[in-house]
């Protein structure tokens, strides 16, 4: 619990940790359920594999048409 004698600064700070400990235990969550997926469904296998393996900097940005 945050004492009402803590400073803005200390409050926002409390704040934005706790949004972001939320944030991530949804994301971890999403991440399981998709693994669960895995383990049941070969597509959806095959799609995490395909997303994994695919570099950060692909060459999508090549492949757009500058027209």
């Amino acid at each position: 619990m945050i004492s009402k004698f803590s400073s803005n600064a200390t409050r926002k700070l409390a704040f934005r940790f706790i949004l972001e400990s939320i944030d991530y235990r949804k994301k971890c969550m999403g991440l399981q359920d998709i693994i669960s997926q895995c383990k049941m469904y070969e597509i959806w296998r095959q799609s995490l594999i395909s997303f994994f393996d695919t570099p950060l900097y692909s060459h999508m940005l090549n492949t757009f048409c500058k027209n």
